[in-house]
């Protein structure tokens, strides 16, 4: 014991008013005040917090992908234009139904293409097939009986690559369903890449 150490006095049992005033101090930088009551509590709901907000941000994280996303497997459906939460299907069978719209893989002049020429094959219809029934009736009537027709004639893509877009123009007398149509476009043509759809005389 060196000259100038102080002499602590002897550990005594704390008094109720000594339990109290530890126990309901808030935290601060002293140890004792550390371990009170109050400052736990404060721990507790901070810690709590962290833990509701970590876990809204793996929710989110995981409903970004068709596979694992449930909670909101909703805003997809609307995205894609299907029925939101339809009745009697599984969370399986909707992940299918999304998937299903989704398109994958590299932006291709095939799949664009692709995509232009079912819109103007549903719209400008099909080759009759006389069967054994006879000629197909529509609620149109009768149709009458055509030669089918090359699509790459009613269409023609031009693109300008030094600008990141491209021009659909079709023939207009083949006017397809341009709010579906620009919908699936938009669905696989990659972000800085933009296109109009215009009709003219010829394609």
């Amino acid at each position: 014991m060196t000259e100038f150490q102080p002499v602590l006095p002897a550990e005594v049992p704390l008094t109720d008013a000594e339990q109290a005033f530890i126990e309901e101090s808030p935290p601060g930088f002293y140890p004792d005040n550390q371990n009170s009551n109050f400052g736990y509590l404060i721990r507790k709901l901070w810690c709590d917090k962290i833990d509701e907000i970590a876990g809204q941000m793996a929710t989110m994280y995981a409903n970004r992908f068709v596979p694992t996303a449930d909670l909101l497997l909703d805003d997809w459906e609307i995205d894609l234009g299907l029925l939101v939460h339809p009745a009697n299907q599984t969370l399986a069978q909707r992940r299918s139904n999304v998937l299903s719209r989704l398109r994958t893989g590299a932006f291709t002049r095939v799949m664009r293409d692709g995509i232009i020429e079912q819109f103007i094959l549903a719209t400008f219809g099909t080759v009759i097939q006389f069967s054994i029934a006879g000629i197909p009736f529509v609620p149109a009537g009768i149709p009458f009986a055509s030669e089918g027709g090359d699509l790459s004639t009613l269409y023609k893509v031009v693109e300008d690559l030094t600008n990141f877009t491209y021009q659909v123009r079709i023939k207009n007398t083949v006017q397809p369903d341009e709010a579906s149509l620009r919908r699936a476009l938009d669905r696989v043509t990659p972000a800085g890449i933009s296109y109009t759809i215009v009709y003219v005389p010829t394609p």
